[in-house]
């Protein structure tokens, strides 16, 4: 269903919207997603019209595709189906689930988990489970409706009944292909001022890729406790991006020059760095299209680490052939890039996150910290020449095992729909 045939209605009072979280407000944070949704337009029904209209008065560049109109109650004829939402936080997956809804739906969740549960208010729960004020609507209810808290009173009543349909957010599918894990969708209304810091962790938690290499298991803490800083700064992704890029050109001018002490040291440091701009942008709801292009920069950077390092080894003639074992990383690349692909289409998930195996094999496996840290290694040690050898051959078994787990996986598919096509 195409979100723009729906009408959205946000609802607020007595400024609970404008409480931030992690460097937003609620109903900015709201807005960024109804944008990312397809969304154009939303209305915005409260008793602090003016409160509200100087808030959004502030440009940003995250909001700046959805028109908002601001109104002390609902008076246009209503659509044929309105999204009404009560201000609050609602992952994006809930959202688009209830735009997709053709009938009247209410949002619930009948089983909450614990982390979430100090968020909620208990008046707010029956047998159903908890109402998470947001619903899609048919025009008729708006019509019978006196006012919009009237609606919701009138949806939660006929919920019992079974006049309306239920959209449950414990049975909402919760694995995350983008960040390899499963995150269950979240939501909780306006946190009082003392549950802001947990409320805070929660969307902080929702933002860390799952099935991490080993290094960067260690990154993770350290990148949260900087973004839960940064995010109340006006740092955008891209500005963390082009640093983060500024630095990984140094490095290669380092490795360029035989300063490797210098440019490892960097490239560690660049292992933190890179995973910065992707929180930011999901935490504060600031991703692009083409932020979602940023891994193609990370690459060719990546790339020019690998050639420099080639470049020193060959010039300083402690590694014979160092550019065919280039060649040989290269190569194991694009032949990884290629088996995970394949994977992604056969399963449906990153291949990183297939099997127990698999988990295994990323903690460990041929990547640039995984890199990086046989270099630091062999830096260590005084053998940086056996180093950039061992992590080419490195790359090379492991794209041979992403490889055979491919063509293994395809196998027991085929084999699968053979068994299910002769039943």
């Amino acid at each position: 269903m195409n979100p723009s045939q729906a009408s959205v209605i946000i609802t607020t009072t007595d400024g609970n919207a404008l409480t931030e979280l992690c460097g937003i407000s609620m109903l900015d944070r709201l807005l960024r997603i109804l944008q990312r949704l397809g969304v154009g337009e939303a209305a915005i029904v409260t008793t602090d019209v003016r409160l509200i209209a100087e808030h959004l008065a502030k440009r940003s560049w995250a909001r700046s595709e959805i028109g908002v109109t601001i109104c002390a109650s609902c008076e246009s004829p209503p659509a044929a189906r309105t999204l009404v939402i009560a201000a609050a936080y609602h992952d994006s997956r809930l959202l688009g689930a209830l735009l997709e809804q053709t009938r009247t739906t209410v949002l619930v969740d009948s089983a909450p988990p614990s982390a979430m549960q100090s968020l909620l208010e208990p008046a707010a729960h029956d047998q159903l489970g908890y109402f998470c004020g947001a619903a899609m609507v048919e025009a008729e209810w708006l019509t019978r409706a006196a006012d919009l808290q009237d609606l919701f009173d009138r949806l939660g009543a006929t919920a019992g009944r079974g006049e309306v349909a239920l959209l449950d957010v414990d049975r909402q599918p919760a694995y995350v292909v983008a960040l390899r894990r499963i995150i269950r969708p979240l939501w909780f209304p306006t946190p009082k001022p003392e549950q802001v810091g947990r409320a805070e962790r929660l969307i902080l938690d929702s933002a860390q890729n799952g099935t991490l290499d080993l290094p960067a298991k260690l990154h993770g803490p350290i990148e949260t406790w900087i973004i839960a800083r940064l995010c109340r700064t006006a740092i955008t992704p891209m500005r963390i991006t082009l640093f983060t890029a500024a630095v990984s050109v140094v490095v290669t001018l380092l490795f360029a020059s035989g300063q490797l002490v210098a440019g490892t040291l960097l490239a560690l440091a660049v292992g933190i760095l890179d995973g910065l701009d992707g929180k930011q942008a999901r935490v504060k709801v600031e991703t692009t299209q083409l932020g979602k292009r940023e891994h193609v920069l990370d690459y060719v950077l990546e790339l020019s680490w690998w050639m420099a390092l080639a470049f020193h080894f060959t010039a300083s003639a402690q590694v014979q052939n160092a550019y065919a074992f280039l060649a040989l990383l290269a190569g194991s690349d694009v032949v990884d890039r290629l088996a995970k692909k394949q994977a992604k289409h056969v399963t449906g998930r990153n291949l990183d996150d297939v099997a127990p195996i698999d988990r295994f094999v990323r903690l460990i496996g041929g990547r640039r910290n995984i890199y990086i840290w046989i270099f630091a290694t062999g830096l260590v040690l005084g053998a940086p020449d056996k180093a950039f050898i061992a992590l080419c051959c490195w790359g090379a078994l492991t794209a041979a095992v992403h490889s055979c787990r491919t063509l293994r996986l395809s196998r027991h598919l085929r084999g699968a729909r053979s068994k299910g096509a002769a039943h």
